[in-house]
């Protein structure tokens, strides 16, 4: 852990060194406090530049940090119990306990022994069954009966992650030290577990200050692992038991959904996405406008301060003029992908108008489309690489995800070579697995549920991470989830 401390603390000074010989000068510009002092670096700045020049002295700091970088990553590791670095927490939510008539009731004892992993799959989709009646799902909306949507601290609705039905927990693995009836839904953000007692109970809408996307419906079965029996002999965890219990059962997955090249059909749904994602992209590059026009002002005028400084020394107007440069260019290279992108964005919200998203493109209009996306790689691709498909297999993925878990008008466009592939190939998730219980890091609290990184999902986060939900065997006992942890870790 020191080593990684000491190569931060090297990689930070070297940045701040070069960050320097970026946007100096400063003394014009700084308080009377520390004017002396941005002098004396001005100086240094200007030394380096009249030393290596413009460019050798932006990166001869970096050069030297990496440098210096290697022998402290060449030192042998230290072996021990503490070798594995402990796993990163996440943002933790807990907030006042639940009324009493709001609690599902609490699990037999405090000290129950720990219950088998439990991996959460998601289940093939059937085109002779209505799947949105299933008791226990990823993504979608939640069923709270009366409960209210929960909110984070800053009062905003969170996103939902799951629901699980806990009678089904209950006859996969008879030992779980949960309630037996009703379900657990679980939100992410700042993290919410949600009881909801035993019914029928409709989808609940979510409030209308909801700013959050949804993620795809996906309904999932629960099976109990028995750690000794797919790992005899053996300490193994959890997670060995199931990937070994995995390995008998599925195929590994080979990679990532992705939809048939090349590409010659497209639905309206994904010209739809892309039109949305153009125009937030629109909305996030106007804030980018105002701080590329604040960096252009200040360069400006830290020239201006220099022209008027007497002890300003040629080298220091050359360097705050190359400056200014540099930032008049890259804010006309941003004015002129922006409009660009406005134009783009006003002709797609026209080509989309009242078209029905499960439509196919007729020839004239898929060629229209592959005019804008080359139009936008051309043009504008800096501003919406973040924020949209670059192209025409993503933006068919995306749609093939859409008719998968979507409702049965959707599926219907899914060929049954292709409804069989999913299914037989891309039912897990990535890396990790979803699931509940299992101990993976020997906590004495209770592993409430897991959710891995899955593309089928939406959830495209780093695939070593892990949203983890946790409880004290003592809170539980009590059904106090208003105790639940949620943290966002490594695996």
């Amino acid at each position: 852990m020191k080593r990684w401390i000491a190569v931060a603390v090297i990689v930070t000074l070297a940045g701040l060194v070069s960050g320097y010989v970026i946007d100096a000068p400063l003394a014009p510009s700084a308080d009377a406090s520390w004017r002396e002092t941005a002098r004396f670096l001005d100086g240094g700045a200007a030394g380096l530049v009249a030393i290596l020049g413009y460019k050798g002295a932006v990166a001869g700091p970096l050069v030297l940090g990496a440098l210096l970088c290697l022998p402290v990553l060449a030192l042998p590791l230290r072996l021990g119990r503490h070798q594995n670095a402990s796993p990163l927490p996440g943002p933790v939510w807990r907030p006042e306990p639940l009324p009493e008539e709001h609690r599902i009731g609490g699990s037999q004892t405090a000290d129950a022994p720990m219950p088998r992993p439990v991996v959460l799959i998601r289940k093939p989709r059937q085109r002779t069954r209505d799947w949105f009646d299933d008791l226990s799902w990823l993504g979608g909306l939640p069923r709270l009966g009366d409960t209210p949507w929960p909110r984070g601290r800053d009062g905003t609705p969170l996103p939902f992650a799951a629901q699980i039905d806990l009678a089904d927990i209950a006859r996969t693995c008879p030992e779980v030290p949960l309630p037996r009836t009703g379900s657990l839904a679980f939100f992410l953000g700042s993290g919410a577990v949600v009881p909801v007692p035993a019914g029928n109970h409709d989808f609940t809408s979510p409030p209308e200050d909801f700013e959050h996307g949804f993620f795809p419906f996906w309904p999932v079965e629960a099976f109990a692992v028995d750690v000794l029996e797919q790992l005899p002999g053996s300490e193994g965890t959890g997670a060995q038991a199931i990937s070994a219990w995995l390995a008998r059962r599925y195929p590994p997955r080979d990679g990532p959904l992705a939809a048939a090249e090349p590409v010659e059909r497209i639905w309206w749904h994904g010209v739809i996405h892309l039109a949305d994602c153009y125009r937030l992209a629109l909305h996030e590059a106007s804030r980018l406008t105002g701080r590329r026009k604040a960096r252009t002002s200040d360069a400006r005028e830290n020239l201006e301060l220099l022209g008027a400084d007497p002890a300003a020394t040629p080298l220091l107007l050359e360097t705050a003029q190359r400056a200014l440069d540099r930032e008049d260019a890259r804010l006309r290279e941003h004015k002129a992908q922006y409009d660009a992108l406005a134009r783009v964005s006003a002709a797609m919200d026209h080509f989309t108008e009242e078209r029905e998203p499960w439509g196919v493109l007729t020839r004239d209009e898929f060629a229209v489309l592959r005019d804008v996306l080359a139009h936008v790689e051309r043009d504008c691709a800096d501003l919406v690489r973040a924020y949209a498909p670059k192209d025409l297999p993503e933006l068919a993925t995306f749609t093939l995800r859409a008719m998968i878990s979507g409702p049965p008008e959707a599926l219907a466009h899914v060929g049954d070579a292709e409804l069989a592939r999913i299914n037989a190939g891309y039912r897990l998730a990535g890396r990790h697995q979803h699931g509940m219980f299992g101990n993976p890091d020997r906590r004495a609290e209770v592993l409430l549920l897991q959710l891995a990184q899955d593309d089928m999902m939406g959830w495209d986060w780093d695939g070593s991470r892990l949203y983890r939900f946790r409880i004290s065997p003592a809170d539980l006992a009590q059904g106090r989830w208003d105790r639940v942890s949620l943290t966002f870790e490594s695996g």
